[in-house]
């Protein structure tokens, strides 16, 4: 290939990338605004001045930007606790501190946690490349791994008792979810039925945890 074949085939990647992140771009603001359902492909194609058609060149479905901007997310969360491994805590500490990263996680990009629930419907799945998925649970998966070593790590180290530590990490992480999903469907709901701060509700979720990991005194 000679070397103006090369400059056009580079700048031609180039403007490819730029234009390939301009459609996420859009699309994540589409999403963020409206929802995965009231959210169209003419919207963000409208929002980065794309057609529609030059959508699809990039992104085979709605679905597939959708998963694309909840691997952001997930990339995001994962990067967040990774800083648990640097931390020099007793494993049930390095525990709450999971946990309240996770929180804080859900805090400052609430978006994304929605976004992160939703992706996980088999009928948004369905229209997913292989690979972005197998991405997303690749991510799943090593997040997940970070709160299974704290439990792990106490297990050795005698301050949890005998546990697997995946199942336990599953379980809590079920439970933490379950209990933002429930304050996640609105005031009223909040106000009537849960009736606590989600703080502190998260707070009896890890006192709960750490009732059941901590090893007895005998």
């Amino acid at each position: 290939m000679r070397d103006g074949q090369k400059r056009t085939a580079v700048r031609r990647h180039k403007e490819q990338a730029l234009r390939r992140q301009a459609i996420l771009d859009s699309a994540r603001e589409a999403f963020f605004e409206k929802g995965f359902m009231a959210a169209t492909m003419e919207s963000i194609a409208h929002r980065c001045d794309l057609a529609k058609g030059t959508i699809y060149l990039y992104f085979r479905s709605k679905e597939e930007l959708y998963v694309s901007i909840m691997a952001e997310g997930l990339d995001l969360l994962k990067s967040d606790l990774n800083r648990i491994g640097d931390q020099p805590l007793p494993s049930d500490r390095l525990l709450g501190e999971t946990l309240q990263i996770y929180y804080a996680f859900y805090e400052s990009h609430r978006k994304y946690f929605r976004i992160m629930f939703l992706s996980s419907q088999p009928d948004v799945r369905e229209r997913v490349p292989d690979d972005l998925l197998q991405k997303c649970m690749d991510s799943a998966r090593q997040c997940m791994q970070v709160l299974s070593s704290v439990i792990e790590k106490g297990v050795r180290e005698g301050v949890f008792r005998p546990v697997s530590p995946w199942a336990f990490a599953n379980v809590l992480w079920s439970t933490v979810n379950g209990i933002i999903m429930h304050y996640e469907q609105g005031a009223l709901y909040r106000r009537e039925i849960l009736k606590l701060p989600l703080r502190e509700m998260l707070q009896e979720a890890l006192d709960l945890a750490l009732n059941g990991l901590r090893a007895s005194d005998d």
